[in-house]
């Protein structure tokens, strides 16, 4: 299966990302995500640059499996404060047997924020 592009809208740096929710299908159905684990990193400004950060299902990790049996994925609401710039990311989902597969790539535009916190 083809990887499915998703940018992300342009988000200011600092503020808080209200998160989003995937669901990954396999040949038009739900793919059962039971036992797998996910991993994303956010690239800076091509697929290849400098890791600008990394999500993964941990606790506390940014991803979360939210529906395994229906293959539903949320990338967690969360304050986003990474450097402004154009990042490349992709998620990672390595099955329960071992397979690792990449269903979502996409970009991520994160813009400067101007008001700078309170000292």
């Amino acid at each position: 299966m083809a990887s499915q592009t998703y940018d992300f809208l342009d988000h200011r740096k600092g503020d808080t990302f209200a998160g989003v929710q995937f669901t990954i299908v396999k040949n038009g159905s739900p793919l059962d995500l039971t036992g797998a684990s996910l991993r994303m990193e956010m690239r800076e400004l091509t697929p290849t640059g400098s890791v600008g950060d990394t999500f993964t299902d941990d606790s506390d990790g940014g991803l979360t499996i939210t529906d395994a049996a229906n293959g539903v994925i949320t990338f967690d609401e969360q304050v986003v404060d990474i450097l402004a710039m154009l990042y490349y990311y992709d998620i990672e989902i390595t099955l329960s047997n071992g397979d690792v597969k990449t269903y979502i790539v996409g970009t991520w535009i994160i813009i400067q924020d101007v008001t700078q916190p309170a000292t």
